[in-house]
């Protein structure tokens, strides 16, 4: 017997049904919805199919639970390769519902289906979440001519309520990988902290200890110990340099950042920065045609610029030179000075580009560094109230700008 138009107070049970479906996971959400439309329709099966590009195939990810869908699954038609064809994949290409009531004779369906779950009826319906086509619902019956045209309009208007259910728990899933992130990233950055503090007060006594060492080595003539000191001395440097890297971390989330600003040159520092920096087979070269002066805290913004051309040159192939250019700017009544930095490396993947100045981010191919560089760098431009933009495409290299307000002196007080 096939089954009648619903009736309204069936369309709203149906309707609460899936309303007080729990806010768990996508996959509960979608078998909980299958089980209401199964019981709606006195249906022998529901299967709500997901696209998943990664396997180009629906997948069904919520079935109802009834035996049929363990035979679905035990033939393998719980996945439907859309190179396969068959009329699920088709309702999913054309958006459009198909029905009908003598599947066996339906040369367009695929034989597993026919053969192997004897499906006599089928009602197949898109099935969008977030306003997006994402599978399709599909409701079967091994009784011929099962499905009316009201139980089509009825299924359709149930699928926009399953795709609200399904919408809603991808967005809890989300919040709660979020939250989840966030919190193993607290507790990650405090124990990071911690580290930092009691490194640091054993650094000191090593570096004396080295820089005694290799005293003595040069006394003595001995040009070995003096070289393995020398090395000793470089790697306490650079872990000195991260440890205060993270220290300042800690510092500006509690907001004892304090800046002793006084105008500053930046092609000046830029020029100071890279004299530091450049090595034999890796030049810096600084373009200024004129000063740019900002007010500034001298040592932070010589902090920032280190970071940006240390950045520059770790993602640089070896004899490609790092250009920085310093030029000041005038829109109107407003000026600015402007540093870029401009290497020639493999660039930033476009999947990072949007978090690159976020804690912890190793910028781009190379590893090494515990990604605190551009971070602190942009801090300490938005301290100044400016700001670092980047531009990168992958293999033609990166180009960071730094915008500064540029000093204003106070107009002399009148007699």
């Amino acid at each position: 017997m096939p089954a009648s138009g619903l009736q309204p107070d069936r369309a709203l049970l149906t309707l609460q049904r899936l309303l007080e479906i729990p806010g768990a996971d996508l996959a509960s959400a979608l078998v909980h919805a299958s089980n209401a439309l199964s019981d709606a329709l006195a249906a022998d099966k529901v299967d709500a199919f997901l696209y998943q590009e990664s396997r180009d195939s629906l997948v069904a990810v919520g079935v109802s639970t009834q035996p049929l869908s363990s035979l679905e699954k035990s033939l393998g038609l719980d996945v439907l390769p859309i190179s396969n064809g068959g009329r699920a994949v088709e309702v999913f290409k054309t958006g459009k519902v198909f029905r009908t009531g003598d599947a066996q004779s339906d040369e367009e369906e695929l034989r597993g289906i026919r053969e192997g779950l004897k499906i006599q009826s089928a009602l197949a319906v898109p099935l969008y979440i977030g306003s997006k086509l994402r599978g399709v619902a599909l409701i079967v019956s091994l009784r011929p001519d099962f499905f009316t045209e009201a139980d089509e309009a009825f299924v359709k208007a149930a699928a926009a309520w399953v795709g609200v259910v399904a919408h809603r728990a991808e967005l809890m899933e989300e919040i709660g990988g979020n939250a989840l992130e966030q919190g193993r990233r607290a507790v990650a950055e405090e124990l990071v902290t911690v580290l930092a503090h009691d490194v640091r007060n054993y650094l000191a006594p090593i570096s004396s200890r080295l820089y005694f060492l290799r005293q003595r080595a040069e006394q003595r003539g001995d040009t070995e110990s003096r070289d393995q000191a020398d090395m000793g001395i470089r790697s306490v440097s650079g872990l000195t340099k991260l440890v205060a890297n993270l220290l300042d971390v800690e510092r500006i989330d509690r907001g004892l950042f304090d800046l002793d600003v006084e105008p500053i040159d930046l092609a000046e520092i830029a020029r100071e920065a890279a004299a530091m920096l450049s090595r034999a087979d890796q030049q810096v070269l600084v373009n200024a045609s004129k000063s740019a002066v900002v007010a500034a805290d001298r040592a932070r913004l010589r902090q920032c610029l280190d970071n940006l051309i240390s950045n520059a040159i770790g993602h640089s192939p070896r004899s490609a030179p790092v250009n920085v250019f310093v030029e000041e700017l005038t829109n109107g009544d407003t000026r600015c000075a402007r540093l870029q930095v401009i290497d020639e490396g493999p660039g930033v993947p476009q999947e990072i580009l949007p978090h690159i100045f976020e804690r912890f981010v190793s910028g781009r191919t190379k590893t090494g560094g515990v990604g605190l560089g551009l971070y602190l760098a942009n801090r300490i431009a938005k301290a100044h109230g400016g700001r670092i933009d980047v531009q990168s495409s992958p293999g033609k290299g990166s180009r960071f700008t730094l915008s500064l307000p540029s000093y204003l002196p106070q107009a002399s007080a009148s007699p």
